[in-house]
């Protein structure tokens, strides 16, 4: 997702609005960055927002909404999930690749290796593909639930507990070396 930022750099705007759908396809750094059960809809990673010249320094701001499909953790149904999250970067065009990699190792001792919140003009345009996808790798839920209240699977026979089938009868196996305690157990119902 690349934004050509060229007649914002040459002061022809202030602003640049710009609206962004894509496929899985043209999203693979974001697929291998999701787990395995979670698969991207068919246009399902949709980005608009705006990057602003204010005071000498460009700004990106976006709103980002992730559509995908993935397994409930509990009884394993695929469900659709929405994901939405703003994406606010800085826009540097100070410095060529190559400088910014001679800088990064020339400050290793003092440089954190922070610049999660730059993003840097390359050939007039920005690409925030990588920064899409890392944000929302790091947005997505830690658990999937079909609905708060899925009750997951039967112990016993792995259908999906429900209104209709409420779990199979099992008799509890007790360990022979604790039997002695059960007939206590019985003794005192």
């Amino acid at each position: 997702m690349k934004i050509d930022v060229t007649e914002l750099m040459n002061g022809r705007f202030s602003s640049i609005n710009f609206e962004y759908t894509a496929s899985p396809e043209d999203c693979k750094s974001l697929a291998e960055m999701l787990p395995g059960s979670v698969k991207l809809q068919e246009r399902g990673v949709c980005v608009s927002g705006t990057v602003s010249e204010t005071g000498g320094y460009m700004s990106l701001h976006a709103d980002v909404t992730v559509k995908y499909t993935a397994e409930c953790d509990r009884c394993l149904d695929e469900t659709e999930y929405t994901l939405c999250f703003p994406l606010d970067r800085v826009v540097s065009a100070a410095a060529s690749p190559e400088a910014r990699e001679r800088m990064i190792t020339e400050d290793e001792e003092e440089w954190d290796g922070v610049t999660d919140d730059l993003i840097y003009v390359d050939g007039g345009k920005i690409d925030i593909t990588e920064d899409i996808s890392e944000a929302a790798a790091l947005e997505l839920p830690f658990r999937h639930l079909c609905s708060e209240d899925c009750r997951g699977l039967c112990p016993v026979c792995g259908k999906k507990l429900s209104a209709e089938h409420q779990g199979c009868e099992t008799k509890k196996e007790i360990d022979p070396r604790l039997a002695i305690l059960q007939k206590l157990l019985d003794k005192s119902e």
